[in-house]
């Protein structure tokens, strides 16, 4: 699309978000997303061309992952919700350690925030990193 029409900016969620964190310094990332998500190499292949290692969940955990969005988030059950992306958290925290967590689903943040798991853990929301480059696009001077 940008071939097309050279004077509109896309801005691409996972290329923004790997922006954002390598300008922080950071070299690994838990990612938490959808099964699709990991599928399509979204994050992973962002994360990486900017020298980020993706950590990602096993099998099990992107199940659990599913389990809190399907039947936690989009059922109006936050608890179990939380409970859910939590234990995924938890889990990674105690593999990989303290490192930021993308929170590449909409519905994560709104409510891994609420885990204990989640205390303490730079929880980074792609959603709002994209708007505050949304923000920063529309001022810029072409």
């Amino acid at each position: 699309m940008q071939a097309l029409i050279p004077q509109l900016s896309i801005l691409h969620i996972a290329e923004e978000t790997a922006r954002h964190l390598q300008q922080q310094g950071v070299r690994e990332a838990i990612v938490l997303a959808t099964a699709g998500t990991y599928r399509t190499g979204l994050y992973d292949e962002a994360l990486r061309a900017h020298g980020i290692t993706p950590r990602v969940p096993d099998a099990d955990g992107v199940a659990r992952l599913m389990q809190g969005i399907y039947e936690g988030v989009k059922r109006g059950d936050n608890r179990l919700a939380a409970q859910c992306f939590g234990e995924v958290l938890g889990t990674m925290r105690a593999r990989h350690g303290n490192v930021p967590v993308v929170m590449g689903c909409t519905e994560i943040p709104l409510a891994l925030p609420q885990a204990p798991d989640a205390r303490g853990a730079a929880l980074i929301d792609p959603a709002m990193i994209l708007a505050e480059a949304l923000v920063r696009s529309a001022y810029e001077v072409h």
